[in-house]
């Protein structure tokens, strides 16, 4: 029985090492990513923004360089990206018996504008992603933290969901010359 145990066990371990070996060494990538990579890659983007230190932009400059897209100083630039100060809204959607909010949407919104060269591809858009929470009017300490922490996810969707409108605009100004 001792030498049965032990048996299944180096054939499990095989096993799992040979499944691991074989994912990795197939190329695996998330759909997508690779063609983003290629597409914002295309040419040098600077990021002008009316906040250059906020942690919208830092954010958008670090997903930029994940994708592939080399980020450089505007002088250098093929491509420029011109982003305002990301704007934070909220408002109730339903009150409570004692006429306070008990659910809230929140709103992230941005400007943009996109340059190739001297031709605009995109030119003064406004980019919005939305999330709702529920609010519980006696916890104020945690609705202030919960609050916080919603808007740094909203800020995340924003950057991905800005990146991905500045990918789908290139890719389609490509087809467009091709």
């Amino acid at each position: 029985m001792w030498l049965l145990t032990k048996l299944s066990r180096r054939t499990a371990i095989a096993a799992s090492l040979i499944s691991v070996l074989a994912l990795s060494g197939c190329g695996f990538e998330l759909r997508g990513q690779n063609a983003r990579a290629e597409t914002l890659g295309l040419y040098p983007i600077a990021v002008v923004s009316a906040a250059p230190n906020s942690e919208f932009t830092s954010q958008l400059r670090t997903a930029l360089n994940r994708l592939g897209a080399s980020v450089v100083e505007p002088s250098e630039a093929a491509l420029i990206l011109q982003v305002g100060i990301e704007r934070f809204e909220q408002r109730n959607l339903s009150l409570t018996a004692r006429a306070r909010a008990a659910e809230l949407e929140l709103r992230a919104s941005v400007d943009f504008s996109l340059q190739l060269g001297e031709q605009w591809l995109v030119e003064g858009e406004t980019l919005t992603v939305v999330d709702q929470m529920l609010n519980d009017p006696l916890n104020v300490v945690g609705k202030t933290e919960e609050l916080r922490l919603l808007q740094g996810e909203l800020r995340s969707t924003l950057v991905e969901a800005l990146t991905r409108r500045i990918d789908y605009r290139l890719a389609a100004d490509n087809a467009d010359k091709a």
